[in-house]
Order: C-alpha cells, then sequence, then structure tokens
C-alpha cells in the first residue's frame, strides 16, 4: 500500500506544479482588452554613421569583413563587393551602405552572416557596415517609414534606427550575380 501512497502523492505534487506553472503564466498575460506588445530582437550596426538593426533571427553569424574580390559582371549590382566561403557555402558580400542608398564604406568593420531565406533570389548573403555595437529589442513593429522605405524604430534612451529586415531588403530590389 505505501508504494500505491508515493505513486499518488507524486501524482498530486505534479498535478499542483503544473497548475502552479499555468496560473503563473496566466497572470503574466496583458490584462484583459490590452494586447502584448510583440519584442524583435536585433544586432545593432553603424553604416557609415547611420544606426540600423539587423532583424537578429536572420543573422547566423557575425564575423570580421574578409571578402575574395570577383570579376566584375555588366549585371552586377553596385553593391556586390565579392564572395565569401564559409563552412562549404559560398555567401555573395554586399555593402549595406550601398544598399541603403549611400557610398561604398571605405572600411567596412564588421560582416553579418545571413541565413538563407527562401524569398531572397540569391542563397547566401552576407552585409558589411561599419561596426557592431551589441543587440536591443524594440518593442512592436515599426512603422514610420524614410523615404527610401525602410521602417524607424525609437530605442528607449531616444535614438533612433532603421530596421533592416534581409528579406524585406533584397524582395523590392533585383540583386544576383
Amino acid at each position: 500500500m505505501t508504494g500505491e501512497r508515493a505513486a499518488a502523492d507524486a501524482r498530486d505534487a505534479f498535478a499542483r506544479r503544473v497548475l502552479h506553472e499555468r496560473a503563473r503564466a496566466l497572470a503574466s498575460r496583458a490584462p484583459a482588452g490590452r494586447q502584448a506588445v510583440p519584442r524583435r530582437p536585433l544586432i545593432m550596426v553603424d553604416v557609415a554613421d547611420q544606426p540600423c538593426g539587423v532583424d537578429l533571427h536572420a543573422v547566423l553569424r557575425v564575423t570580421d569583413p574578409v571578402w575574395n574580390d570577383m570579376p566584375r559582371r555588366p549585371d552586377c549590382p553596385p553593391g556586390v563587393q565579392g564572395v565569401h566561403g564559409y563552412q562549404g557555402d559560398l555567401y555573395t558580400v554586399f555593402d549595406l551602405s550601398v544598399l541603403l542608398g549611400g557610398g561604398r564604406l571605405e572600411k567596412p568593420g564588421v560582416m553579418l552572416l545571413l541565413r538563407s531565406v527562401s524569398s531572397i533570389p540569391l542563397g547566401r548573403i552576407a552585409l558589411l557596415a561599419t561596426s557592431a555595437a551589441g543587440t536591443v529589442e524594440i518593442t512592436g513593429t515599426p512603422i514610420a517609414l524614410t523615404p527610401s522605405g525602410l521602417p524607424q524604430a525609437s530605442l528607449p534612451d531616444g535614438r533612433r534606427l532603421t530596421v533592416i529586415d534581409p528579406a524585406r531588403l533584397f524582395s523590392s530590389r533585383y540583386v544576383g550575380v
């Protein structure tokens, strides 16, 4: 009988723990009538003195800027700097400043290797920026647009940054090599 009693006590303890966890999860929800504000993690980068944030979920790796120049083809967009090999994959390296409508970066300080996205015509993409400054979370989806059509977000300290979604950035242009 003692084994059955111990098993029943264990089931009761498990049920109490599950109910407690569910009650805590329900209590942390937004009050009725108010929706929870979604948070979006970004990697903060500087692109020729322009603060930008790249969707953290789109970034595979942040590394030193290393690429090989390649012969320029006539149909090659001006933002293409070259190619970079990483773990058996070939990445097309783009200058983010040129993609945002600026001039070429003189000395890029960081390269972001992006995850492969089916909506981007190129298989693997890397972006060059001046520097990286860590990660930050923004709340909600930024809606105020710059003249270039890229959304802006406000940080808690009052600074504004351009939010870059790679799929959106490349879907609005023809990009190919």
